[in-house]
């Protein structure tokens, strides 16, 4: 996946490997799964910087050169997931265009959006 993406991850595992916690101590088992995951943005960024729908459009952009090593991916079993995590001090709205969600299906990219309310 480095490869692929051209990042290096924060966080990343292989199936079969022993379960540990992240400064190394052994927590039984194997990790039944893959996992690997990056930042795409250096730091936090706030919507007066970046509108989400308009940086996910320019993720997009700079994905699509590698979806045929995408596709390969996923006949092996692999999930592509866009994990994007907001924070708000109220309430807003986001509006995905049809496009924009077509591309990202075909392209067999999952969007998850996890939503922190400040309380």
């Amino acid at each position: 996946m480095s490869e692929l993406i051209e990042k290096q991850p924060s966080v990343s595992w292989v199936a079969g490997e022993e379960r540990k916690t992240p400064k190394g101590t052994s927590i039984g088992g194997t990790r039944p799964n893959s996992y690997w995951v990056t930042r795409l943005t250096e730091e936090e960024t706030d919507s007066e910087t970046w509108q989400l729908e308009d940086y996910l459009e320019k993720i997009y952009k700079e994905l699509t050169p590698k979806f045929a090593s995408f596709a390969s991916f996923h006949e092996s079993g692999g999930r592509l997931e866009l994990y994007v995590s907001l924070y708000g001090a109220r309430n807003f709205g986001l509006i995905f265009s049809p496009d924009l969600l077509s591309r990202f299906g075909a392209a067999n990219i999952e969007l998850q959006l996890d939503i922190y309310p400040e309380q």
